[in-house]
């Protein structure tokens, strides 16, 4: 293989959105569902922006 191709999953920038999605306790004691995004490393290049 010839050149660098830039990675598919983040298109060559080396981040991606990640989001995680949890549950917590609300001040009632009750669960509730929570998402909590961030923007971080890309997994499958892992930052580097080549796949």
């Amino acid at each position: 293989m010839s050149g660098d191709q830039p990675c598919g999953a983040c298109g060559g920038s080396g981040l991606t959105e990640h989001t995680e999605h949890t549950v917590e306790i609300d001040k009632d004691g009750n669960q509730v569902p929570a998402t909590r995004s961030w923007t971080g490393a890309c997994g499958a290049c892992h930052g580097s922006g080549q796949g």
